[in-house]
């Protein structure tokens, strides 16, 4: 037995407990055996991992579909920002193309401007257009080049395709340009085909000029070019001016009249060149009144009768002319072959 107040107490009860601790250890032997054999255990464990899986699937999607929500936001938020930046972008590189394109415009206008300037072979100034003139019934524009770049009034001014005015008013740093359109100008030109010398004149539409007072018989034809003459010393001959659109020759009037469609455009070009004068300063007004005048009268006095035929009165070729000529010395009697004269 034990003695009184000691720690251990044999009995019943702790054999009891041994038995179950052996018991037990014999357990754990006998299934570590099991399953070192036929790996029970692995098996029970797999079983219970498809059992426990979707249940921690379940709890883990209200996580993970939190997750996927805040990245897609982010990302979101992220291709808006990117796309805004895109657009910012192709706004600056449109506009970086619209001025480049302009520029491109601008060089090319230059360049045949420049080569304009070369096949005149005149002294010239490059100008551009500050302000057209918003009067329907003036035809003139305003260009930034004046008294200080060398100009003076009545120069002629050109583009890229022919003549469109001249100078009308020269200041300090400006200069009014009237068109060849305007209602108050007039051209003398002659025609390139025939060399016909006439004056246009400004209709007061954009596209338009006018010959008037012209035969009836008057060898004209559309498309015909029209040339500056270079009668008083203003504008250089040669220059081109118009195409002659149409032709009437009115029944019952004595002059016939033509329009012509002017191959300068100043409403589509940014740019003028303005050319010297080929004389001294003229009154080019007073010298167009005059050759006006004088064409009238010379008109008057060719004008056909209405009894001749419309054939015989066509002008005479210069061969016609010098056939004209010689043929007095041909109806001269021949000499008689004999030597006698009769």
């Amino acid at each position: 037995m034990n003695a009184p107040g000691s720690r251990f107490e044999f009995g019943p009860d702790l054999a009891g407990r041994t038995s179950r601790l052996m018991f037990y250890v014999l357990l754990a032997i006998i299934l570590m055996s099991l399953d070192f054999r036929e790996r029970w255990v692995d098996q029970a464990r797999a079983s219970a991992g498809l059992v426990t899986e979707p249940l921690m699937l379940l709890i883990e999607w209200p996580y993970q579909t939190g997750a996927r929500l805040g990245e897609g936001l982010r990302a979101h938020r992220q291709l808006l920002a990117e796309a805004r930046a895109l657009r910012l972008d192709l706004a600056r590189v449109s506009a970086d193309l619209l001025v480049l394109e302009e520029l491109q415009r601008e060089n090319a206008e230059l360049r045949e401007l420049v080569d304009a300037g070369q096949r005149v072979d005149i002294g010239s100034v490059a100008a551009e257009i500050r302000r057209v003139d918003l009067n329907p019934f003036s035809h003139r524009v305003l260009i930034n080049r004046g008294r200080r770049d060398g100009l003076v009034s009545g120069q002629p001014v050109v583009d890229t395709r022919g003549l469109v005015g001249q100078l009308d008013e020269v200041f300090l740093h400006s200069a009014r340009v009237i068109l060849l359109t305007d209602p108050d100008h007039a051209l003398p030109v002659r025609i390139e085909r025939t060399g016909l010398r006439t004056i246009a004149y400004g209709s007061g539409l954009n596209a338009q000029l006018r010959l008037t007072d012209l035969p009836m018989n008057v060898d004209l034809e559309p498309g015909d070019i029209v040339l500056t003459s270079g009668l008083g010393g203003v504008f250089p001959a040669g220059l081109p001016v118009a195409r002659v659109g149409s032709v009437e020759r009115p029944v019952g009037e004595a002059f016939a009249r033509a329009e012509l469609r002017p191959l300068g455009r100043p409403d589509r070009s940014r740019y003028l060149l303005v050319l010297d004068r080929v004389s001294g300063p003229e009154d080019a007004q007073e010298l167009t009144e005059e050759l006006q005048e004088a064409l009238r009268e010379e008109l008057l006095e060719e004008q056909p009768s209405t009894d001749e035929d419309p054939a015989d009165s066509a002008p005479t070729e210069p061969d016609e002319l010098d056939e004209e000529f010689d043929e007095p010395a041909a109806a001269a009697p021949a000499p008689d072959p004999s030597g006698q004269q009769s």
